[in-house]
Parts: C-alpha cells; sequence; structure tokens
C-alpha cells in the first residue's frame, strides 16, 4: 500500500465578509495594475494595535496595509 499526502482542502470558498471587502473594492485599482498613483508611507503603531489590525485584516481575507486604507477612508467619509 502506497503512502500518499492529504489533499488540500478547498480553499476557493469565499467567508461572506471577504465577499464585502471584494464588493467594497469595487472601482479601485484592481491588484493587477501598478501602484504608480500610490505612495508608501512609514507609520508608528502601538503593538497592540498593530495585533488588532492584523487580526481585523485577516478576518476579512485583506491585507494589513488595505485594512488600514479601507479604514481610514470610512472615517474620512463619516468625518465629510
Amino acid at each position: 500500500m502506497a503512502i500518499t499526502k492529504n489533499p488540500k482542502r478547498n480553499q476557493t470558498a469565499i467567508t461572506e465578509r471577504q465577499a464585502e471587502a471584494f464588493v467594497s473594492g469595487a472601482g479601485q485599482q484592481s491588484p493587477d495594475e501598478p501602484d504608480a498613483n500610490k505612495k508608501p508611507i512609514m507609520i508608528r503603531i502601538d503593538p497592540g494595535l498593530l495585533e488588532r489590525i492584523d487580526r481585523a485584516a485577516k478576518r476579512l481575507g485583506i491585507s494589513r496595509s488595505a485594512f488600514i486604507v479601507s479604514s481610514t477612508a470610512e472615517r474620512l467619509e463619516r468625518m465629510e
């Protein structure tokens, strides 16, 4: 009897939050397009806050950077 690896689980399933994050990003620059109009910045964040950001981004299935940008955009819209 041959020993084989367990098959990988289907990782194409999309959670509701991932779908919502995708839809809310509609009309924005796609990941395939270069970031020519984006500016890199350096910020300092408390380690505890950074852990919370990372957990929230992971729940939404987006990057830390995408979470910070989308959160900032939402806050600015509410202020305007």
